[in-house]
């Protein structure tokens, strides 16, 4: 009682996690999922509260179980039609569709994980990764922010500055994010989606991993995340140019962002702008 959505997410995670342990012997092992609903955003009498927080923990399971999940209409509502589709790996179709639809919560539209995606793709192929996982790297830029499901609506929609408290909270959606994707098959995208806000020097987060301790793929998700937040407006400031988001990148490089991935962005950006002026110039004839 007397906490909002975050609190109740946290305590489902604290008995979840003790669930783990109390069965921790058991040689069949023990999966709980929780779903979580608060008055009254969620619900404004008991029916329709436990009808929400029945609608999250189905959204849980439909996510893979054993995980908790905040109810929120827009989810539920494209999970539903998710986990209805056929073809394809039947437990990336729900994330994917999860990350659809936070963006729209965030973002307004379903851009920007998407456009992180492309981005992401473009530097794994300037590096000359394989086909396979060139294609590994855009899904995990197309979910890196997955975990913000776990973040409360307000503070992703603040305008102002955030305080200590807040950005605490914020800093738990890649920890989030990697338990949604607990499944053996998604191990990998599970770990760059960990590490995606860690940086170079060891100041980032979660774990404050440096140097080469952060792999490849995290360090492009980094660079794709970040110019793309620069080159989109916000609620709360305007985008950067294309010029000055670029140099935002060589002024961190090194210490916010790994410098050859930056070098690979900024020899794919630029390959695309030359293709698009050819292009313009051939349609004009």
């Amino acid at each position: 009682p007397d906490t909002d959505q975050r609190g109740a997410f946290l305590v489902a995670e604290r008995l979840r996690r003790a669930a783990h342990r109390s069965f921790a012997d058991q040689p069949q092992g023990v999966t709980i999922s929780f779903g979580v609903a608060v008055y009254p955003e969620h619900g404004d009498d008991l029916r329709s509260l436990m009808r929400a927080a029945d609608r999250a923990l189905y959204a849980a399971k439909d996510l893979g179980k054993d995980r908790t999940a905040i109810y929120s209409a827009d989810v539920a509502r494209v999970l539903a039609r998710a986990s209805g589709s056929r073809g394809g790996d039947m437990h990336l179709s729900p994330l994917m569709a999860l990350a659809e639809s936070l963006d729209v919560r965030d973002h307004g539209d379903a851009l920007h994980s998407r456009t992180v995606g492309r981005y992401a793709r473009m530097m794994a192929v300037e590096l000359g990764l394989t086909p396979e996982r060139v294609e590994r790297v855009r899904l995990a830029g197309v979910l890196h922010d997955i975990g913000k499901i776990g973040v409360s609506d307000p503070l992703l929609v603040k305008t102002g500055p955030l305080d200590e408290k807040e950005w605490e909270e914020l800093r738990t959606h890649p920890e989030i994010g990697a338990a949604l994707l607990s499944r053996p098959e998604l191990s990998d995208l599970r770990e760059w989606v960990l590490s995606h806000h860690e940086r170079p020097d060891g100041t980032g987060y979660p774990l404050r991993l440096g140097g080469e301790s952060i792999p490849l793929e995290a360090k492009i998700l980094a660079v794709a995340d970040a110019y793309e937040a620069m080159t989109r407006d916000r609620v709360y400031r305007r985008a950067l140019g294309d010029e000055a988001a670029q140099a935002e990148l060589i002024a961190g490089s090194g210490s916010q962002f790994d410098g050859a991935v930056v070098a690979s962005f900024l020899k794919a950006l630029e390959r695309e702008r030359q293709a698009q002026l050819e292009a313009t110039m051939v349609e004009g004839g």
